[in-house]
């Protein structure tokens, strides 16, 4: 009897700690799709491409050599001799060809006649020396079909590097000019970026890329990411890539305080940070009938007060988070040391592109304003469309978003239009979140928990002539706004959907929706159980504690005292 009641109290206290651990656990998981700030979320991902992040003595490494590389361009800049003819300059042992204004374009024949390059057996060019491109000169690579290798090797690297100044690299179609680096003593590209990696840069020039195949470049830093464009305050970074690659650097491609940059025609995949990254500033931006495929972050970025960015044509696809990226944060939440901007940034268009199979979403807008989504096919990604913070006018139509795992297109905080859209295969197809958002006309199919759901403080919402088809819990979830709100709602076709309330998916699906009925019911239908069957057990007043079932196999021999037992003898 002791030990049953020492046992109960056990298992009452084992049990409410596995029913809070189940509860919390359910209820994570089920209001993993629809909670406050689920649309900036880190999702757990396998990334297209490996991110590896250096720490420790990789890092401090690579950080070391970062600045000191800002200290040699600095100094060569700060030391140039005005009038002087190409020279040589060297800083503790570092060697930089610097090309000075001369006029005439300086070309890849200069570099070999001037000791900072040498023609391999193969006919590929290896830079052997530093180049800097002075103020004011000119540098044009024009060599199709041929390879151009920047040595890269634990003793050191080399880098190309023109500075207000311009920089042409070209091959022609179907004879790129690859641009790699090269380590000596293996015969073959530098893949690590430990002891920092060869790169080209502009500052505050310009430069042409086209036809040109750049890979295995860059290291730490955006301004040494691979292929650079990087500007100041003053004068902006100005350029095009045409019809080129940019595979296995750091950042595919990189620019920082750019202006009026354009991409068309161009590659990048397999890039360890982001295929094409627009930074700080950079604004006015083209990129037309591009890929950004398999890289270890975003296909294509912006943020840091980029703006005015056009995608048309562009796919983006498996990249590990987003397929496009915007951020059109202030670059100050108030008075700074810097005086930064406080104004919101944006002027995003995507247009007839293929957004798919990426780790979070398909394209993720933040902050941003007059941002248009429209013809873009958005398919396979964790989300489809996530717009957080938007101010009016943000649109999304004509827009086709299927197959995507938890919502089609999600909009948080702010203002948007979502019209004439075609949904199938989302968890939600379209959901409103603390938003104002006109829903209208949009045809959803294949919802499997809401059709469309407006959620928390939508004041202003609406939802107008959509067709809806599918099957879960409600079509159109209206019933979680805010205390006060009101969601006007007219001419939205709702026969297609089949409300999932007594089958087999509503109730497979019942604990996740309803984390916590499970708590409650173990944390009080354990305890009566057990308290009944202990009471089943107990003994009645008057009963002897235990069975009389013992049964004796024979009963014991009599035996009488003074008299002879049968056949015994004295």
């Amino acid at each position: 009897m002791n030990r049953r009641l020492l046992t109960v109290p056990r298992l009452l206290a084992a049990t409410a700690v596995a029913a809070i651990g189940l509860g919390t656990l359910a209820f994570t998981g089920s209001l993993s799709t629809d909670r406050p700030g689920s649309d900036t979320e880190q999702l757990r991902v396998q990334p297209a491409a490996t991110l590896s992040e250096p720490t420790g003595v990789s890092a401090e490494r690579q950080s070391t050599l970062l600045a000191e590389e800002d200290q040699r361009l600095l100094t060569l800049v700060a030391s140039i001799r005005p009038g002087s003819g190409p020279y040589v300059q060297d800083l503790d042992g570092v060697r930089t060809l610097v090309l000075t204004p001369g006029g005439l374009s300086y070309r890849l024949a200069d570099l070999v006649a001037r000791g900072a390059a040498e023609v391999g057996d193969d006919g590929a060019v290896l830079l052997t020396e530093h180049v800097f491109v002075a103020p004011g000169a000119r540098l044009t690579i024009d060599a199709p079909g041929r390879t151009l290798r920047l040595r890269s090797q634990n003793a050191g690297f080399v880098s190309l590097v023109a500075w207000k100044a311009d920089l042409t690299l070209a091959g022609a179609d179907g004879q790129p000019l690859t641009v790699t680096s090269w380590d000596p003593s293996t015969g073959r590209p530098d893949d690590s970026t430990v002891d920092g990696r060869a790169y080209v840069r502009d500052v505050s020039g310009g430069m042409q890329l086209r036809s040109v195949a750049a890979s295995n470049l860059g290291f730490w830093a955006g301004r040494t990411s691979g292929v650079a464009w990087t500007g100041n305050s003053s004068t902006a970074a100005t350029g095009s890539i045409t019809g080129s690659t940019f595979r296995a650097n750091h950042y595919g491609a990189f620019a920082s305080q750019g202006k009026g940059l354009t991409v068309t025609d161009s590659d990048f995949s397999g890039n360890v940070v982001d295929g094409l990254s627009l930074h700080r500033s950079t604004a006015s931006t083209t990129v037309q009938r591009s890929t950004a495929r398999d890289n270890g972050r975003h296909g294509f970025s912006a943020d840091q007060g980029s703006e005015s960015v056009g995608y048309s044509e562009v796919t983006a696809e498996h990249n590990a988070a987003y397929g496009i990226s915007f951020s059109g944060t202030p670059l100050s939440d108030g008075q700074s040391a810097g005086g930064a901007s406080l104004r919101q940034y944006g002027k995003v268009k995507v247009d007839r592109g293929v957004l798919r199979g990426n780790g979070r979403a398909g394209l993720r807008v933040v902050d941003g304003n007059y941002v248009t989504v429209s013809h873009t096919q958005v398919a396979e990604n964790t989300d489809g469309i996530v717009l957080a913070g938007t101010a009016a006018p943000t649109t999304i139509d004509t827009t086709t978003v299927a197959g995507n795992r938890r919502f089609g297109i999600s909009v948080s905080g702010g203002a948007a239009a979502v019209t004439g859209n075609k949904l199938s295969g989302s968890d939600t197809a379209i959901r409103v979140r603390d938003a104002s958002v006109a829903v209208t006309g949009n045809n959803v199919r294949e919802a499997s928990a809401h059709a469309i759901s407006v959620v928390g403080a939508a004041a202003g919402s609406s939802l107008a002539d959509n067709v809806i088809a599918g099957r879960g819990p409600s079509g159109l979830d209206v019933y979680r706004v805010s205390p006060g709100v009101t969601v006007a709602q007219t001419g939205n076709d709702v026969e297609g959907w089949v409300q999932d309330r007594d089958n087999l998916v509503y109730w497979s699906t019942f604990i996740p929706n309803h984390p916590m009925m499970l708590l409650w019911v173990v944390l009080l239908g354990v305890p009566l159980f057990l308290t009944l069957h202990s009471r089943r057990r107990q003994v009645a007043p008057g009963t002897k504690p235990y069975p009389d079932e013992l049964r004796r196999e024979r009963q014991p021999q009599r035996v009488h005292v003074g008299r002879q037992l049968v056949g015994s003898h004295r």
